[in-house]
């Protein structure tokens, strides 16, 4: 992913139809919510660009998006960070009113 960018994946997902794209959210998930490796990566895309994106749940304390690659890939690269860091400290210089921190969840890299 950091070389080549993201891939977009495809999955029922818990409904009835496929779906397609890169899965994302405002916080770093563990396996409890699906997300596999140790590895963190950042992207930050403008609210107005992923919003209709997203996958709303009732119940779910974060924001998940299931955006095309194409799309992530824009806004990239992704950069690797340290998930406590990040979660105490916050991402300096972003106007949380203007964007939205966005974490890979179950993304795809690009062989």
């Amino acid at each position: 992913m950091l070389a080549y960018g993201f891939r977009d994946g495809s999955g029922h997902y818990l409904t009835d139809q496929v779906w397609t794209g890169v899965w994302l959210s405002d916080v770093p998930l563990d396996e409890n919510e699906g997300a596999h490796g140790d590895t963190l990566l950042l992207v930050k895309i403008p609210k107005g660009v992923i919003a209709e994106y997203e996958w709303i749940e009732e119940g779910k304390p974060y924001r998940e998006f299931l955006a095309p690659a194409s799309l992530v890939n824009r806004y990239g690269p992704a950069i690797v960070v340290d998930a406590e860091r990040e979660l105490f400290c916050g991402s300096a210089g972003i106007n949380p009113e203007e964007r939205v921190d966005l974490w890979t969840a179950w993304a795809r890299p690009v062989l």
